[in-house]
């Protein structure tokens, strides 16, 4: 996964201890919005089992963090699915310092581990693409992104397509999810079912504006609740494959800061892991109308 700029984060604050407080709150903000999707949401574990899906992540991880438990859950049903990695993963770090791992090692690495994250999901090898747009520049490949969708689609014929949330605040997940929507509107019937995933939908730096603390966490926690009243919600659970979702999540090591080349680099916190190791993952359906801007 890459990260949010760190320019994205909030303003910082005069003493530590309201910097703690604030980064407390948006935290707790973060948790309540997750319970309140999981509140509203339909359960369709066991529909969803048997329906071929195409799975559409922007980084590699993106796949084991928001779709992991619905991958294996399917694949444990044998049903077919398929997961298109669109970006080289090349980014993921790139503003921390590096000490021996160029871009293009990166993306090697990244890929190997992808392989690997998929492979313990129980998804076939020849099941899995990647299309190598540059990571951190989707949105300039949009319609490129769209035309591959619509491709993959085609060829596959999945009853269901998931992608990251377009409310995630990186860049190239809303540039996927803009091409992903655009896709399924270009389809020729059957039409799949368009579900997305939140990801970094549960930071809150997708949610907040620039400005002071007060203001962002005001703007943010109502934008929060706006979606958490609107999204149609479904879950799927996964208490049976927590384990085997956490096992495919630790083959992403250069993501956890477990890169043993690169000691120094961050991992993804366990504040934002919790949102991914629960007993269910939560999807939005996207309904027709919302295909077109």
């Amino acid at each position: 996964m890459t990260e949010l700029a760190p320019q994205a984060t909030r303003p910082s604050a005069s003493r530590p201890l309201r910097q703690r407080a604030w980064q407390q709150a948006e935290e707790t903000a973060c948790r309540l919005f997750h319970t309140a999707l999981h509140l509203k949401a339909r359960d369709m574990t066991a529909r969803t089992a048997l329906r071929p899906a195409l799975v559409l992540a922007p980084h590699a991880d993106d796949e084991t963090l928001g779709c992991g438990g619905l991958i294996a859950l399917k694949r444990q049903a044998g049903t077919p699915v398929t997961v298109l990695m669109a970006t080289d993963g090349s980014a993921s770090h790139r503003y921390e310092r590096t000490l021996q791992t160029s871009p293009d090692k990166l993306a090697a690495l990244r890929e190997t581990e992808t392989r690997r994250a998929c492979r313990r999901l129980g998804l076939d090898a020849n099941s899995l693409y990647f299309l190598g747009f540059q990571d951190g520049s989707l949105e300039a490949s949009e319609r490129r992104l769209s035309a591959a969708i619509l491709s993959s689609v085609a060829q596959m014929q999945p009853q269901e397509i998931y992608v990251c949330a377009r409310s995630d605040g990186h860049p190239d997940h809303q540039a996927l999810a803009r091409a992903a929507r655009q896709a399924v509107a270009a389809c020729k019937e059957p039409v799949p079912v368009l579900y997305e995933y939140p990801v970094w939908s549960y930071d809150f730096r997708s949610w907040r504006r620039p400005g002071s603390n007060t203001a962002g966490f005001l703007h943010g926690t109502a934008a929060m609740l706006r979606a958490a009243l609107a999204w149609r919600m479904f879950a799927v659970g996964i208490a049976d494959l927590r384990v085997q979702k956490a096992h495919a999540l630790a083959a992403h090591r250069s993501q956890l800061g477990l890169y043993d080349a690169e000691p120094h680099w961050s991992g993804l916190p366990e504040r934002f892991l919790w949102h991914f190791h629960t007993r269910h993952e939560l999807f939005r359906r996207i309904d027709r109308k919302e295909l077109t801007p």
